[in-house]
Formats: C-alpha cells, sequence, structure tokens
C-alpha cells in the first residue's frame, strides 16, 4: 500500500512504498534548513510523483541536495547525488501509520542543548555517522 507525501501548499506529491524506519538529525545544516531538527522517513526504493512543477532542489553540499517547495517553502527532501534508492524525506509531509519510532539519531555532538528526544534509539555524533556510512561502501 502506497503512503501519499506533499507539501503545505499541495504543489508538490508523491507516494512510496515503504518506510524504512524515522531519523533525526541534529547537523546544523538541518537544523538551518529545517528550523530545528530533521525528522525524515528514511526511504529505500523509488519516490513516485504525482506533481512536482514546483519542485526546487538545493545543492547543499558536494555530495546531496535538498528539496523544497518553491510556492509554499516546505522542506521536503534530503537526497544523496549517487544514491538513486535513498531518500530521507521529512515525515511531517506524509499521513503516517502508528507504531513507528526513531531508529536514530545523528550528529548528536551539533545538538543544541534545548531539546531532548526520549528513546533509547542509538544516537551518533557526526563523525561516528560518516565513519559508519563510509564503511559501508567499503563492502
Amino acid at each position: 500500500m502506497a503512503i501519499e507525501g506533499k507539501c503545505l501548499c499541495g504543489s508538490v506529491r508523491f507516494e512510496v512504498a515503504d518506510i524504512h524506519e524515522i531519523d533525526v538529525c541534529h547537523c546544523s545544516m538541518c537544523r538551518t534548513w529545517n528550523g530545528g531538527p530533521f525528522v525524515g522517513a528514511d526511504i529505500r526504493g523509488q519516490v513516485t510523483f504525482k506533481s512536482d512543477d514546483t519542485l526546487t532542489w538545493y545543492a547543499s553540499s558536494d555530495w546531496a541536495k535538498r528539496g523544497f517547495c518553491s510556492t509554499c517553502g516546505s522542506s521536503l527532501f534530503y537526497k544523496l547525488n549517487d544514491q538513486d534508492d535513498f531518500w530521507s524525506i521529512s515525515a511531517g509531509v506524509f499521513d503516517l501509520p502508528t507504531g513507528l519510532s526513531i531508529g536514530k539519531e545523528i550528529f548528536v555532538d551539533e545538538k543544541p542543548d534545548y531539546y531532548n528526544f526520549s528513546g533509547d534509539q542509538p544516537r551518533y555524533t557526526g563523525p561516528e555517522f560518516l565513519a559508519m556510512i563510509q564503511g559501508q561502501d567499503d563492502e
């Protein structure tokens, strides 16, 4: 069953088949882009767009881009340039099923002290997370 998502004004609409997990990123770039921690649905597969005329991409680094609606400004997507089957999509754009929990928190060394997430999910510093990702590329 497809899970549908959309921006605030509805100009960008899409669907995914499944959500791998919900992750939280505390890096300063995500917090600046999103106005707080980025709570993203980790998608391992394709995103099927129903409408995307107002979808705009910003190259935020040499390895990734961020997608947003140019009409309403909704922060929607974090996408690695060299991985077609990985998307991190703002969890708030979906009507999510119940029973989901946070899979991991990343860049906890950049997290400000004015908020905390409860739970016992794994928490990784930026260097720990980057080392983990680089290790996956070597396999």
